[in-house]
């Protein structure tokens, strides 16, 4: 029934979150791992404001850093700003601090005595993740994707200010809900139910991958040593 009622410019709406969400969480992924497992691993004094950085995206108003990016990107590049790969780079900077927190949980949860033991037999740091971290922490990963991919597709203040409300060219579902409900005056509600249709799925995801990474933490810390 909510199909019948979305307009080919909504459906044209859907289609570009999809694809900048997608986009976002694949430029944010390596970029998370990498923050996610030195933050869990590293006893740095500067880990502390790392990890302040990482976060400052999640409490300053998005207008903020939308504004903060177009100043950057008039700096060294005319070309991206107003167009979708700005959008890309909003949502971006917006879901990488989801990705690293979330991710990082799991990874803690992890024994360091199995990659010192891998390390001890001459197991790279490649082999090593791939073959002991990343299946310990998997349900961290989906969890922090999921999580990464729902606040890619419901950016709105950034992805305004550094990519505009252009249909058809930068228009995401928040944008084109905003632009019915404010200047056209029309129902905003098929829209408004397929986001939480996503964000819902998206929590679910999140929470069970969470679930998941307490319960195999209660597992090891009653195993025997």
């Amino acid at each position: 029934m909510l199909i019948a009622f979305l307009t080919p410019s909504d459906w044209t709406a859907i289609g570009l979150s999809l694809k900048v969400s997608v986009c976002a969480v694949a430029l944010a992924t390596v970029p998370s791992m990498l923050l996610a497992t030195w933050l869990a691993r590293s006893r740095s004094r500067f880990t502390v404001f790392v990890e302040t950085v990482i976060v400052v995206p999640l409490v300053l108003p998005p207008v903020i850093v939308g504004i903060g990016l177009l100043s950057l990107l008039a700096q060294f590049t005319d070309s991206l700003a107003f167009t979708w790969w700005a959008a890309v780079l909003a949502s971006t900077i917006v879901s990488v601090p989801l990705f690293v927190r979330t991710l990082r949980a799991g990874l803690e949860t992890i024994d360091p005595r199995l990659a010192l033991v891998a390390k001890t037999l001459g197991a790279s740091p490649i082999r090593i993740w791939l073959t002991i971290t990343l299946p310990q922490c998997w349900p961290a990963l989906v969890g922090g994707i999921t999580l990464a991919w729902a606040r890619a597709i419901g950016e709105f203040g950034a992805t305004l200010i550094v990519a505009g409300n252009i249909p058809g060219k930068t228009q995401t579902i928040p944008l084109a809900m905003y632009t019915h409900w404010q200047v056209e005056g029309r129902n905003v509600w098929p829209l408004a139910v397929a986001s939480v249709a996503i964000a819902l799925g998206a929590v679910f995801i999140s929470e069970w991958s969470i679930r998941h990474s307490h319960q195999r933490r209660a597992h090891a810390s009653n195993s025997p040593a």
